[in-house]
């Protein structure tokens, strides 16, 4: 995912996994301010840094983020 020129925050669908034991989130897809049915389907907020030199350009897969939960968290995957 790029990153933007200032720090933002993901809409996401956050469940814990079976097989790892962590937690892992989902984007819940646009992230336009119009989308509302994004955050309706959300249960937590990833905080995503600006872009820099030290924190890089982009975030990969598997990467840990800090996440603000605004709801419960359902099944595991």
């Amino acid at each position: 995912m790029p990153l933007d020129p200032r720090p933002e925050y993901h809409r996401v669908l956050v469940r814990p996994s079976r097989a790892s034991g962590t937690l892992q989130a989902f984007s819940t897809g646009g992230q336009r301010s119009s989308r509302t049915v994004s955050l309706a389907g959300a249960n937590g907020l990833l905080e995503l840094p600006a872009a820099s030199e030290a924190e890089g350009r982009e975030k990969r897969e598997g990467e840990t983020v800090q996440c603000v939960l605004v709801g419960e968290m359902g099944p595991t995957v």
